[in-house]
């Protein structure tokens, strides 16, 4: 093969199948147009006899009428065809055509977690620009990926052992499919209240870091005739987060595994999502960075760099409406419209008590039961098990522009190892997901904290 001709098994192979799809339409359009014709003329030699009975002469007419029909239909479909080739063609790097951009996407994300799995130093930029997926290759290894779940590898066929190999070794655990993956994320958005709030990256390397202005750049006024002079530059920081191993067992027996018409993707995907949830939510608030994100609890008191302002709440070992006020107000204005109460759902309880000045509740519910939007002090309350509950000392609400505040960083890929031998006969599907976290702006949250 020539260097500069692609595999069959790229756009070549798949221009050609769509052309000979079109030479079968162009095949069944001339049939049909050959029977046409014989129809139309023996509707004419009917007429022009005036001889034939009206049974046949509207049998005839509604033949004609439905073939007419359908050829006007293929010829729109064969005309679609070559137009997808020749889009196809003209495509940079020659995308597939007639393929489902879902399954395309998919098959590009499962490649980058294979590499990323494989690579520490993951996926670059110019190895990706050019790079054109097997959509075809990526079937098959989810195919053989749910066997593998439901069966030992040793127990499935040999091409699909060998297909499932390309997600990394059986070992290290097989890279789950993008479909799995976000199921998985999806599932952990909608349970984890800073997840749905915070940024989000995904990356292939295993960490992401980028430069921070911690300062203003100097300006001032000129003059017409007078000198400028040289004004200050701004200080420049570096921020770096990275990512760290969580991971979930979740377990199924082997009969169920094998007998049940469930679908194993959906019940993995829960099962892992369920546990992993839970565990990154309490790291973002909690955790120390070490070996784990870093909670945005856990910053020192203060207004520096590096620093989360704490607000005392005013009364000792209880929350005051006046507290609520002075944290929200503690805010600079551009984030005074944008923040988010978090706490926890015991801390909104006492919240819900609390009146201001003129005896109105500051908590002002929904009218709507489905409706989460309700609003203390104009602002929407999110709630999370983590946050300290209120006493003596506590660091019991925090309030956030949470996406300027917080960033969820991502590593591509999360693999499953299957073990049916240490808890039988319930099979272990050892899950890996690396994930970190970490406060990229000190300026947007605020905590109170409650009074001594």
């Amino acid at each position: 093969m020539d260097d500069n001709t692609m595999p069959e098994s790229g756009i070549e192979a798949q221009v050609l199948t769509e052309i000979k799809r079109f030479g079968d339409d162009i095949t069944g359009i001339k049939k049909n147009h050959e029977e046409l014709n014989k129809n139309y003329k023996s509707l004419v030699d009917t007429m022009e006899a005036g001889k034939g009975d009206l049974t046949k002469l509207e049998k005839l007419k509604t033949d004609i009428i439905t073939r007419q029909e359908d050829l006007d239909k293929k010829a729109a479909a064969a005309q679609k065809r070559l137009d997808d080739i020749e889009v196809a063609i003209k495509r940079p790097g020659g995308v597939s055509l007639n393929i489902n951009e879902e399954a395309f996407k998919a098959a590009v994300e499962h490649y980058q977690s294979c590499k990323s799995a494989k690579n520490s130093g993951g996926v670059n930029w110019k190895e990706m620009k050019d790079f054109q997926p097997n959509i075809e290759e990526y079937n098959t290894y989810r195919k053989a990926f749910e066997n593998y779940v439901r069966m030992d590898e040793k127990m499935i066929a040999p091409e699909e052992y060998k297909t499932l190999s390309v997600g990394v070794d059986p070992h290290g655990g097989y890279t789950v499919t993008p479909f799995m993956a976000s199921q998985i994320l999806t599932r952990m958005y909608e349970s984890d209240p800073i997840r749905q709030l915070a940024q989000k990256m995904s990356i292939s390397t295993d960490a992401v870091e980028w430069l921070v202005d911690r300062d203003q750049a100097s300006v001032g006024w000129e003059g017409e005739t007078t000198v400028s002079n040289e004004t200050g530059t701004p200080d420049l920081g570096k921020k770096r987060i990275a990512v760290h191993q969580m991971f979930a067992k979740p377990t199924a027996t082997q009969q169920l595994l094998e007998d049940s018409a469930i679908n194993i993707e959906s019940w993995l995907a829960n099962k892992v999502a369920e546990r992993m949830g839970r565990f990154e939510g309490a790291s973002f608030v909690t955790g120390d960075g070490i070996g784990k994100p870093r909670g945005f609890l856990t910053y020192a008191n203060g207004t520096a760099w590096g620093q989360i302002e704490q607000v005392t709440s005013g009364a000792a070992a209880a929350l005051t409406a006046d507290a609520f006020v002075n944290l929200k107000y503690s805010l600079r204005e551009e984030f005074l419209n944008t923040g988010t109460w978090l706490m926890n759902r015991l801390t909104l309880r006492d919240a819900m008590l609390l009146k201001n000045g003129q005896g109105d509740y500051i908590w002002k519910p929904s009218m709507i039961a489905s409706d989460p939007s309700s609003l203390i002090l104009g602002l929407p309350v999110r709630m999370s098990t983590t946050m300290p509950i209120v006493a003596a000392g506590s660091l019991a609400v925090a309030l956030a522009d949470f996406k300027e505040t917080y960033m969820i960083v991502d590593r591509l890929g999360i693999t499953i190892q299957r073990d049916p031998y240490t808890k039988k006969p319930f099979v272990e599907f050892y899950t890996r997901k690396r994930v970190g976290g970490d406060v990229i702006n000190y300026d947007s949250i605020k905590i109170m904290r409650i009074a001594v």
